[in-house]
């Protein structure tokens, strides 16, 4: 069994429930290049990203305007090549990538804690 997380509203039973689902988001719009501006998907990878900041301590500079779907290029040599990933872009204009697999991880983590807290 895998740990379980929600995002928004959304609960999944699973890292790879949760994985699998961003995953699609992250080929239809890899696919069409649209920005991700208002919409659900909006919604879902805001509440993602802004959770995975908060459980990470890692600094927002400004308010989150849109995402979009880039190739990544990860190192190089043997280990390096390319994927597909989400990347934030701020209202002061300046952009970040994110892996949505580590924010997972992160929050699975974070509901783990959080639970095994409620229960003793």
């Amino acid at each position: 069994m895998g740990k379980p997380l929600n995002v928004l509203d959304e609960n999944f039973t699973s890292q790879k429930d949760a994985r699998d689902f961003f995953y699609k988001i992250r080929d239809k719009y890899f696919s069409s290049k649209q920005i991700i501006t208002t919409s659900r998907e909006f919604d879902l990878l805001n509440d993602l990203y802004l959770r995975y900041c908060q459980y990470t301590n890692y600094p927002i500079p400004a308010n989150i305007t849109s995402f979009y779907v880039r190739n990544i290029y990860r190192s190089s040599g043997s280990y390096g090549g390319v994927t597909q990933g989400f990347v934030v872009t701020f209202s002061d204009n300046t952009e970040r990538e994110f892996s949505a697999d580590k924010a997972i991880k992160s929050l699975a983590s974070q509901h783990v804690s959080t639970s095994s807290r409620a229960t003793t």
